[in-house]
């Protein structure tokens, strides 16, 4: 009799162990729960700032990494025995064609940073959707600044081939110029890692950091 008691109280001991272990795991798995995101590299370039530090809660579209891309302006390759007047002319050409499309950039970006501000103001946008859009207008305002000074040059350019004297064999040579481009969160959470430096060189699509989503 007391040996039979005795072995219902272990049965019952040893089930109640067992639901004490399948909580505990269920539990640990919860925490888990939050999921991880990794934040890429937009474009081939060199880290120029690191936006936030680890610890950080961001927003979805909050700038993490600053990367300096290098670009060239638009030149125009030398034809065999194409005159340098008719270089310059094409070089002008090129020129003007990057301006439209930067002071349509421009346009584009300002619209949206007037259209995100009074809803960031009344709560249905966030603050860094709004940075972020107006970090993209900065950048088409220096493209359109760069394309502009690119057409002032191409002009005297024009203008001195077309001197008498002038070199026909005077190839023109790319200007390099520098774009900043942003890697953001994606979406909303606590930035856990940051894997790149300062001056870093990275490669686009290369991770850069890692955030934890919200639950």
């Amino acid at each position: 009799m007391i040996a039979r008691i005795a072995r219902k109280i272990f049965c019952l001991l040893l089930a109640l162990v067992t639901l004490a272990l399948c909580s505990s795991c269920r539990s640990t798995a919860g925490d888990n729960s939050g999921g991880v995101i990794v934040v890429n590299s937009p474009a081939t370039g060199e880290v120029k700032r690191i936006l936030v530090v680890e610890g950080t809660k961001v927003d979805a579209g909050t700038p993490i990494i600053e990367i300096a891309v290098q670009n060239e302006t638009p030149t125009v390759t030398p034809s065999l025995g194409e005159s340098a007047e008719s270089r310059a002319s094409r070089t002008l050409v090129a020129s003007n064609a990057e301006i439209e499309a930067a002071r349509a950039e421009v346009v584009r970006h300002e619209a949206e940073v007037q259209r995100l501000t009074p809803l960031v103001a009344s709560g249905e946008a966030s603050q860094a959707q709004l940075d972020g859009e107006r970090a993209l207008y900065d950048r088409a305002q220096q493209r359109l600044q760069k394309a502009q000074a690119a057409a002032r040059e191409a002009e005297s350019g024009l203008i001195a081939a077309r001197q008498p004297g002038v070199n026909q064999q005077t190839s023109a040579v790319a200007t390099p110029t520098v774009q900043i481009v942003n890697a953001t969160a994606t979406s909303a959470g606590t930035v856990s890692v940051i894997s790149a430096r300062v001056g870093q060189r990275v490669t686009m699509g290369q991770p850069l950091a890692t955030i934890r989503a919200d639950d």
